[in-house]
C-alpha cells in the first residue's frame, strides 16, 4: 500500500514555505575571494557555503545557522542534487520505489527535495547551532591535488568549530543519519526498510564528499577557463 499523498504534500508545502520566506538570494555558491570589501559585501559573504583561504568574514551565530539552510535552498545549485537523484533513481528504478511511469519522476523529485532539505536543516542548521560547529566549507586552495583532495573528502568527518578548533563533524554525520531515518515517514512502503535508511545515509555522505571536492577544485578550473577566454578575445 502506498503512503497517503496528503502526507507527502504536507512536507512539500513546508519546503515551499521555507523557500519563499527566505530574506533574499545569497551570493553565488563558489565565489572567488571578494573584490568588494565594503561592510555590506562582507556581511553578505557570511551566507556563502564556501570560504576562501584566509578570508575574514562575520561568524555565524546560532540564529544565523538556523537560517543558513534557507539561503542554501535559494541557490539554483541547491536543486542540482534533487534532480540528479530523481533522474538516477528513475533510470535504475531504485529507492524510493515509485516505479518508472510518467508520474514517478515527479514523486521521486519531491522526495529527493524533501530529503535534501531535511539533511540541510539538520546538518547545516539545527545541529551546528546546538553543537557550535561551522557548516561552511573552508577551502584549502593550495598544495598538491592529492593533498587537497584528501583534505576535501575528510571534511565530511572533520569540521571547524566556532572557537576555531577542529573536531569530529557531528553535524554532517549525525544530521545525514537523522534525515535518512526520516525517509521512513514519507517513502513508499516498498522502501520503508532499515537497509534503505543505511544505504541512503552512506550515499549521502559520499555525495557530501563529492560536493566538497567540487567546492575545492571548481574555482581553480573556472579561473583557468575564463582566463583562456579573456586571452582569446581580440
Amino acid at each position: 500500500m502506498h503512503k497517503p499523498s496528503s502526507f507527502f504534500y504536507f512536507y512539500a508545502g513546508i519546503f515551499l514555505f521555507l523557500f519563499s520566506a527566505a530574506p533574499g538570494r545569497s551570493q553565488q555558491t563558489l565565489p572567488d575571494a571578494p573584490q568588494n570589501n565594503t561592510p555590506q559585501a562582507t556581511a553578505k559573504r557570511k551566507w556563502s557555503d564556501v570560504l576562501e583561504p584566509g578570508e575574514k568574514i562575520p561568524p555565524l551565530y546560532a540564529k544565523d545557522k538556523l537560517m543558513f539552510p534557507v539561503h542554501e535552498e535559494l541557490r539554483l545549485s541547491g536543486w542540482f542534487s534533487p534532480f540528479l537523484s530523481a533522474g538516477w533513481g528513475q533510470l535504475l528504478d531504485g529507492h524510493p520505489k515509485y516505479g518508472t511511469d510518467s508520474g514517478a519522476f515527479g514523486e521521486r523529485l519531491g522526495a529527493a527535495a524533501l530529503r535534501d532539505l531535511s539533511m540541510r536543516t539538520f546538518s547545516d542548521g539545527v545541529l551546528p547551532a546546538l553543537l557550535r560547529e561551522d557548516p561552511r566549507y573552508f577551502r584549502k586552495g593550495e598544495g598538491s591535488i592529492v593533498h587537497r583532495g584528501l583534505y576535501a573528502a575528510s571534511r565530511v568527518f572533520v569540521t571547524q568549530r566556532d572557537n576555531g578548533s577542529s573536531g569530529f563533524n557531528n553535524s554532517v554525520v549525525l544530521g545525514h543519519g537523522m534525515a535518512s531515518a526520516l525517509t521512513l515517514a514519507y517513502y513508499p512502503d516498498a522502501s520503508v526498510k532499515t537497509l534503505v535508511v543505511f544505504e541512503t545515509w552512506g550515499t549521502s555522505l559520499l555525495g557530501e564528499a563529492g560536493g566538497n571536492l567540487w567546492s575545492e577544485f571548481w574555482p581553480d578550473a573556472r579561473k583557468k577557463i575564463f582566463h583562456k577566454r579573456h586571452r582569446a578575445q581580440p
